[in-house]
């Protein structure tokens, strides 16, 4: 599941990139010099994800979700600035690699900007999975991750960068 918060935010944040590159171009030539434009995307349905990690075992699932997600974009027709932010909530379900069908609540949110001078992006997730095995014992999955990185136009590298991760498996 770490993986699967983890690139949930980070998908997030290039969906994010790839359509202010892609819609920048048109609108930009339809609007003054200095304008800013802000989109809004809504998904809501089921879709399933490939490639996470269960965090309590480190086995590879693909999670199917069915919940919201709603995802704001602002950014200059002139420049390479921008803000966004991204809410995704719903229900997870996926199977372990013992067998177990685990279900639950999952909420993730991102959000970052850029400009000439620095750049941040902030990412936090909270899951509560739960799988009943054929003895009735109930075993759980929850956790909390928060990660958090910012840069400088000076330094390539990030100058604050944090990941917490905490998970109870039981």
């Amino acid at each position: 599941m770490k993986r699967l918060l983890l690139m949930a935010g980070l998908a997030a944040v290039t969906c994010v990139a790839a359509a202010g590159a892609v819609s920048v171009a048109p609108a930009a030539a339809a609007a003054p010099h200095g304008q800013t434009i802000t989109e809004t995307f809504h998904q809501h349905g089921t879709w399933t994800e490939s490639g996470d990690t269960d965090f309590c075992t480190g086995a590879d699932v693909s999670p199917t979700f069915t919940g919201n997600e709603v995802e704001h974009d602002t950014y200059f027709t002139n420049s390479d600035e921008f803000w966004f932010t991204f809410t995704e909530e719903g229900t997870a379900t996926f199977t372990s690699a013992d067998g177990l069908t685990y279900s639950g609540r999952v909420t993730v949110w991102a959000g970052g900007n850029a400009n000439e001078r620095n750049a941040n992006q902030t990412f936090t997730a909270s899951f509560r999975l739960y799988a009943t095995d054929a003895s009735g014992v109930v075993h759980t999955e929850v956790g909390h991750q928060v990660a958090h990185v910012a840069w400088n136009a000076v330094d390539e590298a990030p100058v604050v960068s944090f990941e917490k991760m905490f998970a109870t498996c039981g």
